[in-house]
């Protein structure tokens, strides 16, 4: 649900993408070695990121790429996700009553705080009433539908809500959904520190040393509660490593056992060492140009319309992901069993004639002029050369910029933009958060930032959004999807995948579509 890298070229999108495939999606994981043998306990597991993460608060955070996944490794949430189905966790069981307005949920009273406190309704209560709190918050939009939340007993959490909302599992499995122990952090009192040195939750490692933006240590908690589900690794280092190539060259030299994002350029060599695994996953992401409708020339619909008709995607996913992507057919990400994504409405074609003949018809003279600016990364310089030549073949005139990502958007959420790169990710299977977001320009940010704003558009969605019945909610989606693409104020891209590289001595290790681990469902063999 994040809206950008917030790190130079970082999304994991310039390098989340997959093992050659040539737009279809890959296998979870490719190589010569096969998992063989029961699972091991013990030993550490070394893995590399390519930044550090940026704020480890739940109620503040919308880093998705590095924070959410560490912090996932100590804290968890009521409910789980299983791919499929929400699932318990610490709520072993949970109804829904009064028409869909009232969730009361069960805890597990197995659940304790790695320092061996029993968790309780109370810590339960705290975490997510302050996690709702901040307007930052990626769960504050929780706080108009909630009308109260209180705990009966201290194994029981009931929510109330001012309307039925089909939705609130998935915002509570979502990693913003961590509960963390209330009397550990009014004791420390001091937020900042209690997330980012000395965290106190219930999952399967605790945070331990830390040398900022360097490395981070997790250990494995001895006294994890879910025994059904214990940690087999004594520990994880988390190592920070910019350069992506100096990432592979540890993987494959043995002195780091995982990393995130190879370069893409290089899969397909990897692929052929029977010394390590490549993986690629979905990811719920996309890639979009976002455009300034408030200023020429894309406050003309015509010449919004042409601008998308005019991006070549498969030639960029060719180029810039070397076929690690799928060009977006939708501007919703998957996956489709929690989105309503529908990537067979096909929406987003290449057509440079339809595109001449709709700038010929607005009446506007050519060439167009369009400050396009797009940050760094092989992929980004994919679009910019992709685009800029098959703009200027239907009448635009690029002028190009290339910025660090961080600076990209804060000109994006400045105003001070035309045509800008940026990207949507999902941290939870909410439906409703990236169409709101991307949408309705009272939701939170004026549309994506465009400033486009259509009532009867924003109307359907919450129509939409509403509906119970994921049978009758589909169409009204697909109507949604068919009209921003029909008002182009945000052009989708691609859709990358998520890429790692590791020994094959690592097992058990996979990453859902939001990026997120099963930390205690890893393992290493041989020591």
């Amino acid at each position: 649900m994040n809206r950008r890298r917030g790190l130079a070229s970082l999304i994991v999108a310039c390098s989340l993408l997959a093992t050659g495939c040539s737009g279809s999606s890959t296998p979870a994981a490719t190589s010569s070695a096969a998992s063989t043998g029961a699972p091991q306990s013990g030993g550490t597991l070394t893995f590399l990121f390519p930044t550090a993460p940026l704020d480890m608060d739940p109620s503040t955070s919308q880093d998705n790429n590095v924070s959410m996944p560490l912090w996932n490794a100590w804290f968890e949430e009521l409910v789980g996700f299983d791919g499929t189905n929400y699932t318990p966790l610490l709520a072993k069981a949970w109804t829904t009553t009064d028409g869909g307005k009232t969730y009361t949920f069960n805890l597990d009273e197995r659940a304790k705080f790695s320092d061996g406190s029993q968790m309780t309704a109370e810590d339960v209560l705290f975490s997510l009433k302050r996690t709702m709190g901040p307007d930052v918050s990626l769960l504050n939009f929780l706080k108009a539908k909630v009308s109260s939340m209180t705990a009966p007993d201290p194994q029981t959490v009931s929510i109330s809500l001012t309307e039925p909302w089909p939705h609130l599992l998935a915002d509570l499995a979502g990693p913003n959904g961590a509960i963390y122990s209330k009397a550990a952090f009014e004791k420390l009192n001091d937020a900042k520190k209690f997330f980012a040195s000395t965290p106190v939750g219930t999952g399967p490692y605790t945070l331990g040393a830390i040398s900022a933006n360097s490395s981070y240590e997790a250990n494995r908690s001895s006294g994890y509660w879910r025994t059904e589900a214990a940690p087999y690794l004594d520990k994880i280092l988390f190592q920070v490593v910019t350069d992506e190539s100096a990432r592979v060259t540890a993987v494959v030299g043995g002195r780091a056992d995982l990393a995130q994002q190879p370069p893409p350029n290089q899969l397909a060599t990897l692929k052929s060492n029977t010394d390590v695994t490549v993986y690629a996953f979905p990811a719920a992401r996309v890639e979009v140009f976002a455009l300034n409708t408030r200023q020429a020339p894309f406050n003309n619909l015509a010449l919004r319309q042409a601008f998308s008709l005019a991006m070549d995607r498969t030639a960029i996913v060719q180029t810039g992901l070397f076929g690690y992507g799928d060009p977006a057919t939708t501007f919703l990400v998957g996956p489709p069993s929690q989105t309503f994504q529908n990537p067979s409405l096909d929406l987003y074609p290449t057509d440079l004639e339809k595109a001449k003949a709709l700038i010929a018809s607005s009446g506007v003279p050519t060439p167009i002029m369009v400050p396009m600016t797009v940050s760094t990364g092989a992929d980004q310089d994919a679009i910019l050369t992709i685009a800029q030549a098959n703009l200027e073949k239907v009448g635009f005139k690029v002028v190009p910029s290339r910025k660090d990502a961080a600076s990209v958007d804060n000109d994006i959420i400045g105003k001070a933009f035309t045509a800008n790169t940026t990207f949507w990710g999902n941290v939870s299977g909410d439906p409703a958060i990236q169409p709101l977001f991307t949408i309705d320009p009272n939701y939170c940010c004026e549309a994506y930032f465009t400033g486009f704003d259509d009532p009867a558009l924003v109307a359907l969605t919450k129509q939409a959004i509403a509906e119970s019945d994921a049978a009758k909610a589909q169409p009204i989606w697909d109507d949604v999807q068919r009209q921003v693409a029909d008002a182009a104020f945000v052009v989708p891209l691609y859709n990358p995948q998520l890429t790692y590289l590791s020994t094959n001595s690592v097992h058990g290790f996979e990453a859902s579509p939001g990026g997120f681990y099963n930390w205690a469902g890893i393992w290493k063999s041989g020591g």
